[in-house]
């Protein structure tokens, strides 16, 4: 009774074998085909891990198709609202300064409004625009920036006069000091008698800068501020001093040329302009389209 048990049982692992060996080959069970070796020579539990892998790969199967389809789902839906933003975003774009022309009075308050938000300091001359407009809320607006645009850099300005009183050697506030004027100056917000004196300070701030460390931004911001007095014996004489240090740097070029466009000197014009392409001085997009305007004027 027992033999028959035996062969029984030998006839259903050697079936199971060549049914693990059959499947293995067809690729219907996931597998190497060193997996038959515990199979064969371990009966029962070689199977069982046989059974086990199958399962394994099954349940991560499953596991991921949902998975995969749920983020080509996202994905999906990702890019059609970025799509969305995108086009809405286009149509809401409008040039600023067009902004203040069109006949919509809401695109141009929500214009102002954002800029008052955001950093007017960067929007200067299109509220010296906005100023002017039609619209008495956008005026309003622009002139309630401007106002508290001026009144912040008068309070930063009294702060730093304070702290350079207080150390009128220290190389670093002296730094910060011409780094503040010439932010300042720029924005426009002075009326001119308080501009004139500020652009005095200001030079007596870069002379005493440059009489430390001559470098090359010291000596433009001067020149152009000369300019702006209309001190041109100052002008020529940091020109002069521009030849010597950077003869070749596009920024001394460019001031030559407007320094003898402002005194009307055309031959002296013509002579830097044939000096210049017989040495071969490169001049950047920007430079030649200030130089064209000044040319043409």
């Amino acid at each position: 009774m027992q033999t028959i048990s035996g062969l029984i049982l030998l006839f259903l692992h050697l079936l199971i074998c060549v049914l693990t060996w059959i499947g293995i080959r067809t690729h219907f069970l996931k597998g190497k085909r060193y997996l038959m070796v515990p199979v064969i020579f371990i009966p029962f539990f070689g199977v069982l891990c046989i059974g086990l892998l199958q399962l394994q790969f099954f349940l991560k199967k499953e596991n991921s198709r949902p998975i995969g389809l749920e983020k080509l789902r996202i994905n999906e839906e990702i890019y059609k609202n970025n799509v969305q933003v995108r086009e809405k975003n286009d149509r809401d774009i409008v040039p600023l300064e067009e902004a203040l022309l069109i006949n919509e009075p809401e695109l141009r308050r929500q214009l102002i409004m954002n800029i008052l938000n955001d950093d007017p300091s960067r929007y200067m001359e299109l509220l010296e625009k906005a100023r002017l407009n039609e619209d008495v809320e956008v005026v309003h607006y622009a002139i309630t920036a401007m106002v508290e645009l001026s009144k912040d850099y008068d309070s930063r300005l009294q702060t730093m006069e304070r702290t350079y009183a207080a150390a009128p050697d220290d190389p670093v506030v002296l730094d910060e000091y011409c780094d503040f004027m010439e932010n300042y100056l720029r924005q426009g917000l002075l009326e001119k008698q308080m501009e004139r004196m500020q652009r005095n300070q200001y030079t007596l701030l870069l002379r005493k800068k440059l009489k430390r460390n001559e470098d090359l931004h010291s000596c433009i911001c001067l020149a152009d501020n000369l300019m702006e007095l209309e001190d041109y014996a100052g002008v020529q004489e940091i020109l002069e001093r521009m030849d010597r240090n950077w003869h070749r740097r596009e920024e001394f070029w460019v001031r030559k040329i407007l320094f003898l466009a402002v005194q009307k000197n055309g031959r002296e014009i013509r002579n830097t302009l044939k000096q210049m392409k017989e040495e071969h001085i490169y001049l950047s997009s920007q430079s030649k389209e200030v130089l064209a305007f000044w040319l043409d004027a």
